[in-house]
This record gives structure tokens, C-alpha cells and sequence, in this order.
């Protein structure tokens, strides 16, 4: 008795899921994710600071595609939002409450789970 499977469309079906279905899913969930992170970084403590909302008005989520790598870029695009960020000490003037440092450094350690959560149920998504 012998037993003989072709998997060829199998093969061609998986590769297209592969290279192109995969690929894009996971960069629209990477960028809902992002939007949460920059979402949290308002809404949670420490939130990112809030004077004239230039900063706030400045968020950026960016998906990256590189060498078979897809990721994005999460944060504030104005010159001064690193600073912010890193700042120690009480002397910032911060004049939102609950403003402080690590506004989107703490939200990514503190949030790790969700946004894996966020991340993975966007790839499951069939649409």
C-alpha cells in the first residue's frame, strides 16, 4: 500500500499568506497598537505634558518594513519631546497634573501584555 499527498497548492496558497497576507495585517495591527501606546501616554500617569499641546498634537506612528522586519516608530515629533521624557528632578514645571518623565517608556513597561494583546487580535482579524 502506498500513500502519495501533493501539498504544490498548498504550498503556493501558504507562501502568498506568508509574504503578503501576514505581512500586512501585522502592520495595520502594529499601527493600532501604536496609537494606543500614544493614546496611553495621554491619558495614563505619568502623561506626557500638555502646556500648549504642540507636543500632543505631534504624535507619530510610523511602520517600518526592513529586511524582513516590520515595526514601527511611537512617539512625539517635536525637538523637545526627548527632553521631556528623560527629564529628572522636580524643576520641569509641569503644568498639567500627573505630567512627568518616562511618559511613554512606563506606559510600554506597565502595558507590555496589552499591547501584545492588541497586537496579536489584529493579526486574527479576518478582514
Amino acid at each position: 500500500m502506498s500513500f502519495t499527498l501533493n501539498t504544490k497548492d498548498f504550498d503556493v496558497k501558504f507562501l502568498n499568506i506568508a509574504q503578503t497576507i501576514i505581512p500586512g495585517r501585522l502592520e495595520k495591527s502594529l499601527f493600532k497598537t501604536g496609537s494606543i501606546i500614544l493614546r496611553d501616554a495621554i491619558m495614563e500617569e505619568p502623561r506626557a505634558p500638555h502646556k500648549t499641546g504642540h507636543l500632543w498634537r505631534n504624535q507619530v506612528v510610523i511602520p517600518v518594513t526592513d529586511f524582513n522586519k516590520i515595526s514601527i516608530i511611537v512617539g512625539f515629533n517635536v525637538p523637545y519631546a526627548a527632553r521631556l521624557h528623560e527629564w529628572e528632578g522636580s524643576s520641569a514645571g509641569w503644568t498639567l497634573s500627573g505630567s512627568g518623565p518616562k511618559y511613554l517608556e512606563t506606559k510600554l513597561v506597565l502595558n507590555k501584555e496589552k499591547y501584545i494583546r492588541i497586537t496579536a487580535e489584529g493579526l486574527g482579524e479576518m478582514k
